[in-house]
């Protein structure tokens, strides 16, 4: 039930910034950040995960795994001002991880590779310390984490709170490298039991934004 409010809620708040960044397509791509805002990057980046398992007030972690990944970045919104961006914000971590599965054709349970993506979100904010370029900036985000294998048929996605900090520098016009650190706690109930991965995302990416 917490899990589908708080997905209402990222619904309602994607929407809020597409009306907002519909409203000021007219003052987009003309060099100035303020108004429509579009962007997306790669980079790379770690990602230290454990899992946690739960069933009434017995927790048990398991150690932390850490993965190195290929980074995918994606922006939608709008410039307030100058120096202040608000807008929608995807990052998603890619990389492979061993799941224990059974193989039917040698009777047993297997470690199985599998490409993973532990994504984030949500509502982002950057603040550039300068109205043009170059300039240094600061950024955030709250929303959503997943936990998912989008390759399986019929895995499913595990859903929970995630938020994301950093900054970078724009070092010319719509051109920046940035880092940030995203943390996520998807997770779900599985035969009543609660299991969750905790993943903690170190990035760096190059990311193009036009207005």
């Amino acid at each position: 039930m917490q899990q589908r409010s708080f997905g209402k809620l990222m619904q309602v708040a994607l929407i809020a910034c597409l009306m907002l960044a519909m409203t000021s397509t007219a003052l987009g791509f003309n060099g100035q950040r303020k108004g429509f805002i579009i962007g997306g990057g790669l980079g790379i980046g770690l990602t230290s995960v454990s899992q946690t398992f739960k069933v009434g007030s017995v927790s048990i972690d398991t150690d932390s795994e850490s993965k190195a990944g290929f980074q995918s970045d994606f922006k939608i919104g709008f410039g307030a001002t100058e120096q202040v961006l608000v807008y929608w914000s995807s990052k998603v971590s890619w990389f492979s991880a061993d799941y224990v599965v059974y193989n039917p054709i040698l009777d047993d349970f297997v470690a199985e590779a599998m490409t993973t993506a532990s994504g984030f979100g949500g509502v982002g904010l950057t603040y550039y310390f300068k109205p043009v370029a170059p300039s240094p900036y600061v950024s955030g985000g709250l929303g959503f984490s997943t936990w998912a294998l989008p390759f399986e048929e019929g895995a499913e996605t595990y859903i929970g709170f995630g938020l994301s900090i950093g900054g970078g520098y724009e070092f010319a016009r719509h051109w920046s490298v940035e880092g940030d650190l995203v943390w996520g706690k998807p997770s779900k109930d599985i035969g009543g039991v609660d299991v969750s991965y905790n993943p903690l995302t170190i990035r760096v990416a190059v990311v193009g934004v036009a207005y």
